[in-house]
């Protein structure tokens, strides 16, 4: 499973999605990682906070990244989100 910190769970939060979709964190045909508003699976990692639901991340990715975090960076472009590895808390190449 991935860890989602609280910082990136509040930014998560600010992102609309149409309540028939869910935001989804998926693999791009590139081998890149994005975020979607989409149809949920089954196999996918769910993410609440407070009981409410905000990210899915794909199941391929959740087992591929297990034990990495999902964090909140801040750029001189805005927040952004980036992954961690476990060893030593730097961005991961994905």
């Amino acid at each position: 499973m991935i860890a989602v910190t609280a910082p990136a769970k509040e930014l998560l939060r600010s992102i609309e999605v149409p309540p028939d979709r869910a935001l989804r964190l998926e693999p791009e045909n590139d081998g890149r990682l994005a975020f979607t508003a989409t149809t949920p699976e089954a196999s996918d990692q769910v993410v609440e906070e407070q009981g409410q639901e905000i990210l899915r991340i794909a199941e391929p990715i959740s087992r591929e990244l297990d034990g990495h975090s999902l964090d909140r960076v801040d750029t001189p472009d805005g927040p952004r989100l980036t992954i961690r590895s476990p060893e030593n808390g730097r961005p991961a190449e994905v």
